[in-house]
């Protein structure tokens, strides 16, 4: 099987689990079941979500997180939001150690080489630290991990430390934004979008004006 095969065959399973998922909250009948297990195995249900994010994050990588706030529905934004950090940030150290220490041949089984060597010339010198909570704030991608463990010199210890805090804000704020959108409950959701919105903003500021210096 080729990448491409295998990349076709995760994101139509990620659609048809998201389209699953979270056609259950609003149709009855057909999806009356799935919705009473995943509302009843509460356990079981952030166990495959968590294995789902982590799958995507190494190995297309993709995002995942799409299926966040479906998840929300049956496991709460609090509990979506933990998990999410946890999974995405384990599948961004894995992938991170691949390249760092596999190499190429083994990153091309993963992910286009392309894509990684465009990120070469953003990895700065210094202030590694703060780069990575930036772009981790700014793009939840996972080809990045792959980027920074190849061509950059950056600490383990290091790395992990900051993609953990970079992707701590996007997973809540997707996690809580996303639960009320399909709870339909607005204020909760404008709170939520506008403070992202803010985020996003001031991190983006943060970031070009860093860059300058």
């Amino acid at each position: 099987m080729t990448r491409g095969q295998r990349d076709t065959i995760i994101g139509a399973l990620f659609i048809v689990v998201v389209l699953a998922i979270t056609l259950s909250i609003f149709i009855e009948g057909p999806f009356d079941s799935l919705k009473q297990y995943l509302g009843e195995n509460k356990i079981l249900t952030a166990v495959v979500f968590s294995f789902l994010v982590f799958i995507a994050t190494v190995l297309a990588p993709i995002a995942a997180l799409p299926l966040a706030p479906a998840t929300s529905v049956f496991i709460g934004p609090f509990a979506t939001a933990v998990v999410s950090v946890i999974s995405w940030g384990l599948g961004a150290v894995v992938a991170f150690l691949i390249a760092r220490h596999l190499g190429r041949p083994v990153i091309e089984r993963f992910v286009d080489m392309e894509s990684i060597d465009r990120f070469e010339k953003y990895i700065p010198e210094r202030d590694e630290f703060l780069w990575l909570i930036f772009l981790r704030i700014l793009l939840p991608v996972d080809i990045l991990s792959y980027a920074i463990g190849f061509f950059s010199k950056m600490r383990f210890k290091v790395y992990t430390i900051a993609t953990f805090i970079g992707i701590t804000p996007f997973s809540f704020i997707w996690a809580y934004s996303g639960n009320a959108f399909l709870e339909k409950n607005y204020n909760t959701l404008f709170v939520f979008g506008a403070f992202g919105v803010l985020v996003f903003i001031l991190t983006l500021f943060a970031y070009k004006k860093r860059s300058k210096n």
